[in-house]
C-alpha cells in the first residue's frame, strides 16, 4: 500500500504499557485525524431511555404499603439484574468510584437504622437503596460508550422538547395541563406564582424538579448531539424550558452552563484553559472573602434568588444546617427533625447539605469524593476521538450545572433518582475503556477537559460517528503478511477490549 508508513503512531488501541489480549500488536491509527468507529450499542441502553420518560410520568400506584411511580418500577424490576451484572464485570472493572458510591448507600441505610426502629424504616431503606445506588447503576451499566451515551442525550433533549409547550401553557394558563391529560395524573404543586407565571411543573411533582430536570439539557444539547450550527437553537429550547420553571436552583444551573460554554469556545486555543478557569474561581472566591463583610457562600445566594427572602433563608438554612452537622456528624439525624429557629420551615434547599444531615458525614464525603473523582479523571484523559470529546464536554457542562444548583436547591423524588442515575451515565469516561486515548499526552491538543463539538452530523437519534480523515494503518506484522486478517469488531472501541482503567 502507498500509505504504509513505519513512523510510530502518535495514537494506539491503548495505553503505554498495555497489551490486547486478542492480538499481538494494536492496530496504528493515522495521527492527523479519528477514523469512523463501530461503536456497538449496549444491550441495555433502552432502559437508560424508558428510565428517562418513566421520570416525568406524574402516576401513582401501591403494591401493598409500597408507593411505587413508573420510574420506581423501573429501578424495582431492574436492581437486582443490574447489581448481579455488575459484579460479575459486565460493566468492567468495579473502580474507586464505585466502591465510594456503594459505600455512601451503605452508610446511610446504617443511619436510618441507628435513628429509627427498623420496623418503621425498612421501606424507607429499600426506596433510598433503590433511588440512589439502584439509578447509578442503571446508568453505569446502560451506557458504556460515546454512542450509548449519544443516544441517551438524544432522548433526553426530545423529553425536554415534548414538555416545553406544556409547561409554556401551565405558565401562562395557570393550569397543570400535563398533568389533567394524563389519566391518573397526580402531584399538582401548590408553589404559587412568580412574576405573574405559574412555575410550570410538567410531569413532575414540584417547579424545582421539572426546573431541574430541564436545565440539565443544555450541556448535551449544545455539544453532544445535532449539528453545530442548530446547537444556540437547542440551547433557547432548553433556556425556554427552564425559564416557565421560576426555580433559582435550575437557573442557576443554566446559567453556570453558559458560563462554561462561553468560556470553551472563547478559550478553546489555549491549554490548560480549564486548569486556569479553576484557579480563577479560586482566586474570585479569595477577593470576595477579603472585600465583603459576608462570606462568598452568602453573597452568591443573594444575587441568584428571586428575592431577599429566599436568599435570607437560605443562608439560614446553611448556618443550622451545618450546626445540625456538627452536632451529628456520624450518623446524621436520620428522617428525625433537624434543629432550627421555629420561624424556618422544614425545607432544606441545599441537596450536598441534606445528605450530610441525614446520613452523616461518612455518607457525604464518600459521595462527594467520588464526584469529585469522576469529574477529574474524565477530564484530565486525553482523549483523540470528536465524538468521545464531545460527549465528554456534554456530561461535565450539564453535571457541572447540576451538582453546583444542588447547593441551593434539593433534589428528592424523580430528580432524586436522576442526580446519581447521570453520575452512572459518565463513569465511563473515566473508566477508559471504551476511549479512544492520546498514549503520548505532551502530543495531545490539550490535557484538561477538551471540550470539542463534534462536527456537522445529522440528527439521528441512534449516534453519530466521528468523522474519518485517515485511513488505520496495518501494524508491523501485518505489513510483514504474517498477520491474520482483522475481525470485525477490532476498531480502536471495540468490544470487550480492556482499555485505560480509572
Amino acid at each position: 500500500m502507498s500509505n504504509v508508513t513505519t513512523s510510530v503512531p502518535r495514537y494506539t488501541r491503548f495505553p503505554a504499557g498495555q497489551a490486547d489480549d486478542g492480538a499481538a500488536a494494536a492496530p496504528e491509527v493515522d495521527a492527523t485525524a479519528s477514523a469512523p468507529r463501530d461503536l456497538p450499542i449496549s444491550g441495555l441502553n433502552w432502559l437508560a431511555a424508558v428510565f428517562v420518560v418513566a421520570l416525568i410520568l406524574p402516576v401513582q400506584f401501591s403494591i401493598g404499603t409500597l408507593l411505587l411511580t413508573p420510574y420506581r418500577l423501573v429501578l424495582v424490576v431492574s436492581f437486582i439484574p443490574l447489581l448481579a451484572m455488575f459484579f460479575m464485570g459486565k460493566a468492567g472493572k468495579i473502580l474507586l468510584i464505585d466502591w465510594l458510591i456503594l459505600f455512601s448507600t451503605l452508610w446511610a441505610v446504617l443511619a436510618l437504622g441507628v435513628n429509627h426502629p427498623f420496623g418503621t424504616i425498612f421501606e424507607t431503606m429499600g426506596i433510598y437503596v433503590l433511588e440512589f445506588f439502584g439509578a447509578y447503576l442503571l446508568g453505569r451499566l446502560t451506557i458504556r460508550n460515546a454512542r450509548d451515551f449519544t443516544r441517551f442525550s438524544w432522548v433526553f433533549f426530545l423529553v425536554v422538547l415534548f414538555l416545553l409547550p406544556f409547561a409554556v401553557l401551565e405558565g401562562i394558563t395557570k393550569r397543570p395541563i400535563f398533568i389533567e391529560l394524563i389519566p391518573g395524573g397526580t402531584g399538582i404543586s401548590g408553589a404559587g406564582e412568580r412574576w405573574g407565571i405559574r412555575r410550570a411543573q410538567a410531569g413532575f411533582v414540584h417547579p424545582i424538579l421539572y426546573g431541574a430536570f430541564v436545565s440539565a439539557a443544555l450541556g448535551i444539547a449544545w455539544f453532544t448531539i445535532g449539528r453545530r450550527g442548530s446547537a444556540p437553537l437547542r440551547a433557547v429550547v432548553v433556556g425556554i424550558a427552564t425559564f416557565f420553571s421560576m426555580s433559582t436552583g435550575a437557573l442557576i444551573a443554566f446559567v453556570f452552563q453558559v458560563i462554561f460554554i462561553v468560556y470553551e469556545l472563547t478559550m478553546k486555543s489555549m491549554k490548560r484553559r480549564w486548569t486556569l478557569f479553576a484557579f480563577g474561581a479560586l482566586a474570585a472566591y479569595t477577593i470576595v472573602d477579603l472585600l465583603s463583610n459576608r462570606t462568598p457562600f452568602h453573597v452568591l445566594v443573594t444575587y441568584a434568588s428571586f428575592n431577599s427572602a429566599s436568599a435570607y433563608n437560605r443562608i439560614l438554612i446553611w448556618d443550622w444546617g451545618t450546626h445540625n452537622v456538627a452536632n451529628n456528624p456520624i450518623f446524621g439525624l436520620g428522617l428525625n427533625d433537624w434543629v432550627r429557629p421555629s420561624f424556618m420551615s422544614s425545607s432544606m434547599d441545599n441537596y450536598w447539605l441534606v445528605v450530610a444531615v441525614r446520613y452523616g458525614l461518612p455518607a457525604s464525603l464518600a459521595y462527594m469524593t467520588a464526584v469529585i473523582l469522576l469529574v477529574r479523571r474524565a477530564a484530565r484523559v486525553p482523549l483523540a476521538d470528536e465524538m468521545d470529546k464531545a460527549c465528554r464536554a456534554g456530561f461535565l457542562v450539564s453535571f457541572g450545572g447540576l451538582a453546583l444548583a444542588a447547593g441551593t436547591v434539593h433534589y428528592w423524588l424523580s430528580i432524586g433518582a436522576f442526580f446519581p442515575f447521570f453520575i452512572g451515565a459518565g463513569v465511563w469516561l473515566a473508566e477508559g475503556r471504551n476511549l479512544r486515548i492520546v498514549t503520548d499526552p505532551s502530543t495531545a491538543e490539550d490535557q484538561d477537559a477538551t471540550i470539542t463539538r463534534s462536527p456537522a452530523s445529522g440528527p439521528s437519534p441512534v449516534g453519530r460517528r466521528a468523522p474519518g480523515a485517515g485511513p488505520v494503518r496495518a501494524s508491523a506484522a501485518a505489513r510483514s503478511g504474517s498477520a491474520p486478517p482483522t475481525r470485525r469488531g477490532a476498531s480502536v472501541a471495540s468490544r470487550g477490549q480492556r482499555g485505560r482503567s480509572a
